[in-house]
């Protein structure tokens, strides 16, 4: 195994502390975190079999990177787009559907108090004539920070308070609920 020293980089002091603050970020795609690791090993003076080694990537990739570090500097190190159909929930969408989930859906006209995937859909198909399915829409909440659960449904807003006390009374009256004394036939 060859020592090769890693290409000389010519990283400027507000480069590297660039280079430095971006690798502090908790939302860095993996790939360029990576990445950053490399030209700040090489900075630091590994060499490019070490990096390659700690990496598991080969050492012409390694120094791929790191030109092209030197060329276009840490923007340079994202994946560029990937091919294919744009995603349907674009900006617009996904401003939509924070707006619609943090709003209680009664406030906007609705017939019901909880949102499912299917009534948000639903909804969002005709506020932005996007339709994306139901199990798609869970799918893109999930990776956002919602909560989701079940809503506990009581009739407690329904019962006239006087008269739940007055059962509690006379089931106090009566000895309780199913109780052995109470009156056995």
């Amino acid at each position: 195994m060859s020592t090769a020293p890693a290409p000389g980089l010519e990283v400027t002091v507000a480069q590297r502390t660039a280079v430095e603050a971006a690798l502090r970020r908790r939302d860095l795609a993996p790939r360029v975190r990576e990445r950053l690791e490399m030209v700040k090993a090489a900075v630091l003076g590994q060499e490019l079999d070490e990096i390659a080694r700690w990496t598991g990537r080969t050492p012409e990739t390694v120094r791929r990177w790191l030109a092209v570090f030197q060329e276009g500097g840490i923007g340079a190190l994202a994946d560029a787009p990937r091919r294919g159909r744009p995603p349907k929930a674009d900006a617009a969408y996904v401003a939509a559907w924070e707006a619609a989930v943090d709003t209680a859906p009664r406030t906007l006209g609705l017939p019901f108090d909880v949102w499912t995937s299917g009534r948000l859909s639903a909804y969002l198909t005709q506020q932005t004539g996007v339709r994306i399915a139901p199990g798609w829409l869970r799918v893109l909440l999930k990776q956002q920070p919602f909560v989701c659960g079940r809503p506990k449904h009581t009739l407690d807003h329904l019962q006239d308070p006087a008269a739940v006390a007055a059962c509690a009374e006379a089931l106090r009256v009566a000895g309780g609920k199913g109780t052995a004394d109470a009156g056995a036939v």
